[in-house]
């Protein structure tokens, strides 16, 4: 019987955002790239860290999973350095049907490099009708509807397998238990990745902005403005995946 090599039924569950059961995949089951499998266990990770609120460690581990990619294969296309402290990928053209792991890996990279991207540079902007911090803790907020309450695998009893994952599942917990704390630590690690010098978010920023049920509130009103995801700096060709918790959170804010 035909068995789907690990690594592509990694990429598989990376592509709908499932960054523990591809982190199960990856330890389990049988590789035939060892440098696709090493590559999509620091994509895993990067996941794993955005989903707890930890935006600057996904950024700079995104760019690690990249740079390992561009050094096997220097041909590939990447961004302008000017201004970036990460390699960030280019998109190469799609190979359509004939799509393997490879390009899978590079276009998976290039999603989740290109929302954070987008997430980095929507920190500095202050819309009208809000204060910069304000409008940081609702991009926080907007993270976790997206990686947390609308993700299946935030809800399921798992062990974690090492002391990194049990220390980003504490992280996410402070999300599913709704505290307050979690959600000020998650703004102001977003607001660093912008200005790494930046002072803490405080609790009077989510005073004013209502408390859970206030920025909730915002969090649908913002949703229900978007495209549906992925949401990236540049278009996103036809055929991109998109994580479910970001479209399930999508489609809540269309109905609610």
């Amino acid at each position: 019987m035909n068995t789907v090599p690990g690594e592509v039924a990694a990429i598989a569950a990376l592509e709908l955002g499932n960054w523990r059961t591809a982190r199960r995949i990856l330890s389990e089951g049988e590789l035939t790239d060892a440098y696709i499998g090493a590559d999509l266990r620091t994509v895993a990770r990067a996941m794993s860290y955005r989903a707890a609120g930890e935006h600057g460690r996904a950024w700079t581990t995104l760019g690690i999973a990249a740079a390992s990619v561009h050094r096997r294969q220097p041909a590939l296309p990447v961004l302008p350095a000017k201004g970036l402290d990460v390699v960030r990928l280019a998109l190469p053209p799609d190979p359509g049907e004939q799509a393997g792991a490879a390009f899978r890996t590079v276009r998976l990279i290039w999603r989740e490099q290109g929302e954070l991207s987008r997430l980095r540079r929507q920190a500095a902007e202050s819309p009208i009708g809000l204060t910069q911090d304000r409008h940081i803790l609702l991009l926080a907020f907007i993270e976790y509807l997206c990686w947390v309450e609308c993700d299946r695998e935030s809800w399921l009893q798992e062990t974690p397998p090492d002391d990194d994952s049990a220390s980003v599942e504490a992280r996410i917990d402070e999300f599913r238990e709704r505290r307050r704390d979690g959600f000020l630590r998650s703004a102001t690690d977003l607001r660093r990745l912008q200005r790494p010098t930046a002072g803490g978010m405080t609790r009077a920023v989510w005073d004013r902005a209502d408390q859970y049920f206030g920025l909730r509130r915002m969090a649908m009103e913002e949703l229900a403005r978007r495209l549906p995801p992925p949401w990236g700096e540049s278009a996103t060709p036809a055929g991109t995946p998109r994580r479910k918790g970001a479209q399930l959170a999508w489609m809540m804010a269309q109905t609610d």
